[in-house]
């Protein structure tokens, strides 16, 4: 997958302006607060059609703007693609491939792959359940369109069961329907979810041990709602799940909230059989963030050929000299946009495209 170039108009804190990648390394710098990141959300914003950094499209339009419209050409899948997003206040918004509108995100993702490190992400290891769900949705969902649909089904199925429970009066035969589709959708999720975490703890077992120069062994395991199971068998887990809900039924009546399905679930690092977000040291974590994004890049390379466009943001402020030296020997072969302060830092890295951000503008 290769990016380039991208043109930006009332976005953030541009007002017009085009940027030009090179097909390997590409060094954007300057001050805090120039816009740098959003040169790497406008990218992301091909990959996923939603924004790296917020829920809220508005947000994407320039202060005093009623819209903001964004142009990518990209190449992936040996074809070269014009991409366009147009963004409006109190509107969808709306893409364009090739001229043809992209009507559902489904149709998107998975045309332009991408793998964005910034500093929020060493929260991976850190924070709650849904930020490390929603890491290895994002993952599964760029090589598997049937997952992007599947999670999308669940979300909605989900969304509706907790609006019937906050009725004064609930249906039970629409609760019940409800909770069929759940098990059904919780049990199709976990397939995938399991396999590729299996994919990921791998390569980035092998990772792991090449930083640690062979002193850490990691494990990565999916912590499903209904139990812990060695292999996936669907029949067994569905039934686990299809007991879970039968047994939280009048709770969650009682609660009028969903406190059952595979929304639940956890993904668990250990190195050296020790829990990583629980007795891991700050060193440890940001390593093993390191190590999954490394992982990532490589497992989408493995599923299809290509790899993706990494995409760090200011991270080598987060890591140490051992990390920062260890990440910038593993960036070859692909396309990398990385944003800085002090392009120093970068000095070891030969064919470097450098550009320069002030107050929005590329100079």
């Amino acid at each position: 997958m290769i990016a380039k170039d991208l043109y930006l108009k009332n976005f953030r804190n541009y007002c017009e302006e085009k940027i030009e990648f090179s097909p390997s390394v590409n060094i954007i710098y300057g001050n805090n607060a120039q816009g740098k990141t959003n040169i790497l959300e406008g990218v992301y914003l091909f990959s996923m059609g939603k924004s790296v950094r917020t829920h809220h499209d508005e947000e994407l339009i320039k202060i005093g703007e009623k819209e903001a419209y964004l142009n990518m050409n990209f190449s992936g899948g040996k074809r070269d693609i014009n991409a366009e997003m147009f963004i409006k206040k109190n509107n969808r918004k709306r893409f364009l491939m090739n001229e043809i509108p992209v009507k559902r995100n489904s149709d998107l993702v998975g045309k332009f792959n991408v793998v964005y490190f910034g500093p929020e992400c060493m929260n991976i290891i850190k924070s709650g359940p849904m930020a490390r769900r929603k890491n290895l949705d994002i993952l599964i969902s760029q090589l598997k369109k049937n997952y992007f649909i599947c999670i999308s089904d669940y979300k909605k199925t989900l969304e509706a069961k907790t609006a019937l429970l906050k009725n004064e009066i609930i249906d039970k035969i629409t609760l019940d329907i409800l909770n069929e589709r759940l098990i059904n959708l919780s049990t199709e999720l976990t397939k995938y979810r399991f396999l590729y975490i299996k994919k990921i703890e791998n390569i980035a077992r092998k990772v792991q041990k090449e930083i640690s120069q062979g002193k850490e062994k990691l494990e990565i395991k999916y912590s499903s709602f209904c139990g812990e199971f060695e292999e996936f068998n669907e029949e067994e887990v569905k039934n686990k799940f299809s007991e879970k809900f039968s047994k939280n039924y009048d709770r969650e009546v009682y609660l009028r909230e969903a406190v059952t399905g595979c929304h639940r679930d956890d993904i668990e690092y250990f190195i050296n059989g020790n829990n990583v977000k629980m007795f891991g040291s700050s060193g440890q974590q940001k390593t093993v963030a390191l190590v999954q994004k490394i992982a990532e890049v490589n497992l989408i390379f493995e599923e299809i050929g290509e790899y993706p466009v990494l995409l760090l943001d200011d991270i080598m402020s987060e890591l140490d000299e051992k990390r920062q030296e260890y990440i910038l020997t593993k960036i070859k072969n692909m396309q990398i946009i990385i944003t800085c302060t002090d392009k120093e830092k970068f000095n070891s890295l030969s064919d470097c495209r450098y550009i320069k951000i002030e107050e929005g503008r590329a100079v």
